[in-house]
């Protein structure tokens, strides 16, 4: 899919990348084995994070605020239900993600194949330094969304700002963690991650809010993982037709050609 010009386009655009990926699954019954087993993860981690996530947001709530009376109760309650998803987002997503990595991967390998036509693997030595990479993304960016959400708790101070907040971190969170999954197989670093979301932003922010809403609906949040990974290789697909990131293993892609069509733009993010 080209990538829109305008803002408001590119955020319609990353609202409708989980759809697409959604169709895609829908479509190709082969990439569902790879699918089901995070969408077991996701509901084991549900389960424990419904048990959980209800008695330690009220104690991490009270550290910082008491509940006070009278109307700002209110407050105080939507606050600490805003930490009760993000406590459950921890549980029911980001342990899930960590455990599910290897489950991931090879999804959004294949959905690329798809799109873009089989990279060369280069051999057990590129195979190994892939893997390790992957593992250390996968871990770096776990860790860091939990740290974002620790860095944010001051908010609970002010009465409804952490709310906002923290769904604005998960959706920033959201874009970078599944665009990283397909770049980090092609060894980029976390720089050129944040490179590409910048080249087209608010495109990120449209994606992760969607990925972040549907894991507020019952049953949906199932599949966010299989989801995220899908939409996230479409959107390095999209960011490679555009010249935007440089694709390891493969030239540059060029699109079909049709009369007197002008050649592709270079890659504008080196490999690392």
């Amino acid at each position: 899919m080209a990538l829109p010009e305008n803002a408001a386009a590119r955020f319609a655009a990353g609202a409708l990348l989980p759809f697409r990926a959604a169709r895609l699954l829908l479509d190709r019954r082969e990439l569902w084995p790879l699918a089901l087993a995070p969408v077991a993860l996701t509901f084991l981690g549900f389960v424990g994070g419904l048990a959980c996530s209800g008695p330690l947001s009220g104690w991490l709530l009270r550290l910082a605020w008491i509940e006070p009376p009278g109307w700002l109760a209110a407050l105080w309650w939507l606050t600490r239900a805003a930490l009760f998803l993000a406590l459950l987002y921890a549980f029911a997503v980001a342990v899930p993600i960590a455990l599910s990595a290897p489950f991931a991967d090879r999804l959004s390998a294949k959905v690329e194949a798809l799109e873009l036509g089989a990279a060369d693997e280069g051999g057990l030595g590129r195979m190994a330094k892939e893997a390790t990479v992957g593992v250390w993304h996968a871990v770096a960016r776990v860790t860091l969304l939990l740290v974002g959400y620790v860095l944010l708790a001051p908010a609970l101070l002010v009465p409804g700002a952490w709310p906002i907040l923290a769904f604005l971190w998960t959706a920033t969170w959201a874009a970078f963690e599944w665009l990283d999954l397909p770049m980090a197989r092609h060894l980029h670093g976390f720089s050129d991650v944040r490179g590409a979301l910048r080249s087209v932003r608010p495109l990120g922010l449209g994606f992760g809010a969607v990925l972040g809403a549907l894991f507020l609906v019952p049953l949906a949040n199932l599949v966010v993982i299989p989801l995220g990974a899908v939409a996230g290789t479409l959107l390095y697909c999209d960011l490679v037709r555009d010249g935007r990131v440089a694709r390891a293993g493969a030239p540059p892609y060029a699109p079909p050609v049709s009369g007197s069509s002008p050649p592709p733009k270079p890659p504008g993010i080196p490999n690392k």
